[in-house]
């Protein structure tokens, strides 16, 4: 196998390229005065962590925090379900529905947050149907977005662990006497978890972390974290303090990545 190490050349070198020189960077402008745009002495510094306690800030992460929660309840709420029935499936057409349910993530997402954008408005093709929203700026308009968006993320990963569980022993639990819910509470459901965290945050990561679809579907009256880090990127030109909350960001995702390994060791779950 040693004469295949040279195939993955190509694959470290788009890594450290693409991944780790990008995320080095970010660190250095996070605790220092580095300017990418003008040449200057490099000096460390943490002056930018006071930006942290800023309103803009903290109203984004608290508005982060909220719909990215909902989002993932009602996805759980709605996913659960949905991974149950498919797992129960006893038809040769099983593999297509679930293709079906993977086809919008092959779609790009900018434009599915654009299409949900124009049927939110008064005046859209639902007018023929006699049908007319007028949500765009509203809770309602970003947490249909979101679990739109997302809920595949919810519903592969509890799919993948009922499509593997082991039948007998819900034929067991049935043979001693547990109607159905308690088979499911006490056996279904318990087997599931791992599925159940890994889509919870497979979930809640996209979309505590989403910037485009409150921005189209808020009409940018509602701002995520997001949408603060691409403000101090792009329009304040305030990179160091944006690559700040970009780096504590990371530092989540990474520990919930964590969390996704010690629940599910084998990775059956990571889709």
């Amino acid at each position: 196998m040693k004469h295949l190490r040279k195939l993955s050349y190509p694959y470290l070198v788009w890594m450290v390229l693409l991944v780790f020189v990008p995320t080095l960077l970010v660190l250095l402008l996070s605790v220092s005065d580095l300017d990418v745009f003008n040449a200057g002495p490099f000096r460390l510094t943490f002056e930018w962590i006071e930006f942290l306690g800023k309103p803009k800030v903290t109203n984004a992460v608290r508005n982060s925090i909220y719909y990215s929660f909902l989002a993932t309840f009602f996805s759980f709420l709605i996913g659960y379900p949905v991974a149950y029935y498919l797992a129960s499936l006893k038809t040769r057409f099983k593999t297509f529905y679930v293709t079906l349910l993977i086809i919008p993530i092959w779609s790009n997402m900018l434009l599915r947050i654009i299409a949900w954008e124009k049927l939110f408005f008064p005046i859209s093709i639902l007018n023929m149907f006699g049908i007319s929203f007028d949500l765009i700026g509203t809770d309602y308009a970003i947490l249909i977005g979101m679990v739109s968006m997302y809920l595949p993320f919810m519903v592969l990963p509890i799919y993948s662990v009922l499509e593997k569980m082991d039948r007998s022993l819900v034929d067991a639990a049935k043979d001693l006497g547990a109607n159905d819910f308690q088979t499911f509470y006490k056996v279904i459901f318990p087997l599931s978890i791992s599925g159940v965290v890994s889509g919870t945050i497979m979930t809640l990561l996209p979309a505590m972390t989403a910037f485009a679809l409150p921005e189209r579907l808020g009409a940018g009256k509602i701002q995520l974290i997001g949408n603060v880090i691409e403000d101090y990127f792009l329009k304040t030109n305030n990179i160091n303090a944006g690559s700040l909350i970009s780096i504590l960001l990371m530092v989540v995702i990474v520990f919930m990545f964590i969390a996704i390994l010690r629940f599910d060791k084998e990775g059956e779950t990571l889709i």
